[in-house]
């Protein structure tokens, strides 16, 4: 009977993942381009695992070493990418990568403790990018927001996770000469890739080419010009409807202003003291209480009218803004 190693299962499962999100993605974005490549290397590294561990084959011991420190560093730029404020790749996490295997051809006892470090650095990076808040991902559409952020969380704390368990792995060699080295790693870069993998398929970006962000630093009290860009956001959904746009992003509202991210996300935070998703939100749910009083359209058509794409989403963002529920809300309120 042939046997086939539990990572072979998850590579076929991150080659899937892959392909669905190549075609439900606009592959000409560059965080698009580094979600999928991130999706790709898990991909090879699960099957490069599932053949030094599954089948023994200690030829492919060197390419895992290769490609070890890759893996956080794409997986940081990946998420780096949905915060935009940069025009070019951030240069640093590729001589993070470089470093390792200068490492690795020079002193080869050097790099596991090496990689090591790169887990825990990219992991605690992504972690701390995860802890700035949601205006954050300026270029992710405000309707996966929540998602992405979630997504990016489980990632930084698999890394971290990852470099904790070669730590073990190391005592498992002092204490017990390495005998279960083997099914330790298959069992744990099996669940890592897995859960990485699943949350870079939630990886997308409003379709919106990048621009430099201001990131200087602002005042913590409102300003009459914060007040004037607040003013000018309320017209457009009042007049343009600007909210519907399942696509909006922070970067779209900055665009249709002509101002820079940091400063209507800094607006909108100080005279407002909410997120600009949340100040989105408002208007979406502004809208909804206005279809659901006066027209017979189901919940889920009055979701989508007003700009959510999920009736889960509509459902948390309706109950945080009325404290109800949208059918006990129609339920209370008669149609004048």
């Amino acid at each position: 009977m042939l046997f086939v190693p539990l990572p072979l299962f998850a590579t076929l499962f991150l080659v899937l993942l892959l392909c669905r999100f190549m075609l439900t993605r606009d592959m000409t974005m560059r965080a698009h381009q580094l979600f999928a490549g991130l999706l790709a290397l898990y991909a090879v590294q699960s099957l490069l695992v599932s053949l030094r561990w599954g089948y023994e084959l200690e030829g492919v011991a060197p390419y895992l070493i290769v490609l070890a420190p890759v893996l956080p560093a794409v997986a940081y730029l990946s998420y780096a990418a949905l915060a935009g404020g940069q025009k070019g790749l951030r240069l640093w996490p590729l001589a993070v990568v470089g470093l390792n295997w200068i490492a690795f051809a020079v002193l080869p006892v050097i790099p596991d403790p090496l990689i090591l470090m790169t887990y825990l650095v990219f992991g605690f990076l992504l972690l701390g990018l995860w802890w700035k808040g949601a205006d954050t991902l300026s270029l992710s559409p405000i309707n996966d927001e929540r998602e992405i952020r979630f997504a990016m969380l489980l990632t930084g704390a698999a890394l971290v996770a990852s470099g904790l368990t070669d730590i073990f792995l190391v005592v498992d060699f002092i204490r017990n000469e390495g005998r279960n080295a083997g099914l330790i790693l298959t069992l744990a870069q099996t669940g890592f890739v897995i859960v990485i993998g699943l949350a870079a398929s939630f990886g997308r970006a409003a379709t919106l080419p990048d621009q430099e962000d201001d990131t200087t630093a602002s005042p913590p009290q409102p300003t009459e010009h914060d007040s004037e860009i607040v003013a000018r956001l309320e017209r457009l959904f009042a007049e343009d409807r600007l909210h519907r746009d399942e696509d909006l992003s922070l970067r779209r509202l900055a665009r249709r202003l002509g101002l820079p991210d940091r400063q209507v996300s800094n607006a909108i935070n100080r005279t407002r003291g909410i997120s600009v998703s949340q100040f989105v939100n408002d208007f979406r749910i502004q809208e909804a209480c206005l279809l659901l009083r006066t027209t017979d359209k189901s919940v889920l058509e009055v979701s989508l009218a007003a700009g959510f794409a999920t009736k889960s989403n509509f459902n948390r963002e309706f109950l945080r803004v009325t404290a109800q529920t949208p059918s006990s809300w129609r339920k209370k309120k008669p149609a004048h």
